[in-house]
């Protein structure tokens, strides 16, 4: 199969030269997505898988830089799932957005680990009964509480 490369700017076509795959693995490594990485180096994501396969050393900077993407989507999806939420928000939001980020790291992790090679991960128990509930409360009484500090704190002495 003869690799397709999109043409660059001005008609020519772009090669997967040395510059082209450092910009491939340096996106990749920002991003863990190989359609963006190929587009942002000029070629089609054919012309890099192909690479890859014909390439070992290659093969094993794209794992480099594909390992250091999933981390930091997964420090991103942390820093989202954590980040204290601001105003007045319904419960089913709150749910909605639990959901969002479990579903997502959950996702991240199985790719993961299928990308490395290593078996597929253990899927996670069902939680306790009434847990959601619990955290929910949980988060509602430290809101308050967050609420209530900062009325004291702009109270004039």
């Amino acid at each position: 199969m003869a690799e397709a490369t999109p043409k660059a700017a001005g008609g020519a076509v772009r090669a997967f030269d040395a510059r082209a795959r450092k910009q491939f693995l340096d996106h990749l490594a920002m991003t863990a997505n190989v359609a963006a990485s190929s587009r942002k180096a000029g070629v089609t994501s054919q012309t890099a898988y192909a690479y890859r396969r014909r390439h070992p050393e290659f093969a094993a900077l794209w794992q480099a830089a594909l390992s250091e993407g999933f981390g930091k989507l997964e420090q991103d999806l942390l820093a989202e799932a954590l980040t204290a939420v601001s105003g007045k928000i319904s419960d089913a939001t709150l749910k909605g957005r639990a959901q969002k980020h479990r579903l997502a790291l959950a996702l991240l992790s199985h790719h993961r680990a299928t990308v490395r090679g290593l078996p597929k991960p253990l899927p996670v128990p069902e939680a306790e009964p009434g847990l959601a509930e619990k955290v929910a409360a949980k988060i509602r009484d430290m809101h308050a509480r967050m609420l209530a500090r900062d009325a004291a704190a702009t109270l004039p002495e």
